[in-house]
């Protein structure tokens, strides 16, 4: 098993490549307000913690009970659960891609993070009240945009092991999709990668369309 890795080292070059990634990407969304914000932080790197903390999660309707990370408000940090993302290798045989495991955890919490700074008030209160759609439903949102970039992250390379790692996120979505996993919603992406900024822009505005638009 591929667990003896120096993740610190590893996460201190890997994000570095994920924000050049995110902003090479999100240069292409036409909104003015993340323009700003992207132009501002186009430097910016969050904390990174890692914790041997296991957050047990309702299984529900996924495929994994445990928390693999957390974007939070202070600092707007990240934090990896590497034994969680341990076992979570070790259930999809993915031992020998642990660091490609940990690179699409961190994509997929940086995303997070800077989705946050962009539309703070949204990240940190129930939105529920304001806007008329439930905190589930708005976690599905937040949870495909997210896990549909850190997926484009890992499709970005060449190398096999991260190619790899990316099937195996889509094939948990298609898997999953019957069970409605928030996760499983990143799959509308795919065919049509307009409607992932096109969500992004409602989100933030009017998040009840969003969702119309993302189950549509």
């Amino acid at each position: 098993m591929m667990f003896t890795y120096n993740v610190d080292s590893f996460f201190e070059n890997e994000l570095l490549k994920i924000r050049d990634y995110f902003n090479k990407i999100m240069a292409n969304f036409p909104n003015d307000s993340f323009e700003k914000m992207l132009g501002e932080r186009k430097e910016w790197l969050p904390p990174i913690y890692m914790s041997d903390e296991v957050i047990v999660i309702p299984k529900a309707n996924g495929p994994f009970d445990k928390q693999l990370g957390k974007s939070i408000k202070k600092g707007y940090s990240v934090f990896i659960y590497y034994e969680a993302v341990k076992e979570y290798c070790c259930t999809f045989h993915l031992e020998n891609e642990y660091k490609c495991v940990l690179s699409m955890v961190l994509a997929h919490e940086f995303f997070h993070s800077v989705h946050r700074i962009w539309d703070e008030k949204a990240f940190l209160q129930d939105a529920s009240p304001r806007t008329g759609i439930s905190m589930e439903r708005k976690h599905q949102l937040t949870e495909s945009l997210a896990d549909y970039f850190a997926y484009s992250w890992m499709k970005s390379h060449a190398d096999k092991s991260y190619i790899a790692v990316a099937k195996h996120r889509k094939d948990l979505w298609l898997e999953y999709t019957p069970a409605n996993w928030p996760y499983s919603a990143a799959m509308v992406y795919l065919n049509d990668h307009k409607k992932f900024f096109e969500i992004l822009e409602l989100l933030k505005s009017n998040p009840a369309t969003a969702y119309r638009k993302l189950i549509s």
